[in-house]
């Protein structure tokens, strides 16, 4: 439980410091109470560390689809049905005619089962991010750029910091900041 709310705190701290930090962004809404920031945030991040999770089925890797001929270097049933005779039945079993690596995933198989991991993780990832930002709109926080100055003064800070999330905090709550990133866009 412990390292749950550790996770979920820590995924709070880096919402609210800044979402996008390739950007420069963050996040403020005028008026907000700073327990009502953390919440929101805490809320917000907890539901995007959600998204794409699912219940584990069908996660064992691999490549969508059936493909016995990537995988094997046979044929599949096909080219197994077609070499019996008479009454035998087919079965999935990979040609022992492979040489000395049979069986042995080849490595277009590898490099697409790699490729679909990782398209994904970024599709997953992306989600994460999605739900994020939605949670945090209809929750009526505003997105707004840092100014440069605004972004060295916060890289002076540490990552989760009480002091960070105060700097950030004020910024979003300040109309004439979230003003002035309104009308830039």
């Amino acid at each position: 439980m412990n390292a749950k709310l550790f996770g979920v705190l820590a995924v709070a701290s880096l919402a609210a410091c800044s979402v996008n930090t390739t950007k420069s962004t963050s996040w403020g809404k005028t008026g907000v109470s700073m327990i009502d920031y953390q919440t929101d945030t805490i809320l917000c991040a907890t539901l995007a560390d959600n998204v794409g999770t699912g219940n584990g089925a069908n996660t064992a890797g691999g490549v969508d689809g059936k493909n016995d001929v990537a995988r094997t270097g046979g044929g599949g049933d096909a080219a197994i049905s077609a070499g019996n005779s008479g009454g035998q039945s087919s079965s999935n079993a990979p040609s022992m005619s492979g040489g000395t690596y049979s069986g042995v995933a080849s490595s277009d198989y590898a490099s697409r089962a790699a490729t679909q991991q990782r398209t994904a993780e970024m599709q997953i990832k992306q989600a994460k991010m999605d739900a994020l930002h939605s949670c945090l709109v209809q929750r009526g926080y505003t997105e707004f750029n840092l100014t440069a100055e605004q972004r060295a003064e916060l890289d002076k800070l540490p990552q989760g910091s009480d002091a960070r999330r105060q700097y950030l905090y004020k910024l979003g709550t300040d109309p004439n900041v979230l003003k002035s990133a309104a009308s830039a866009k």
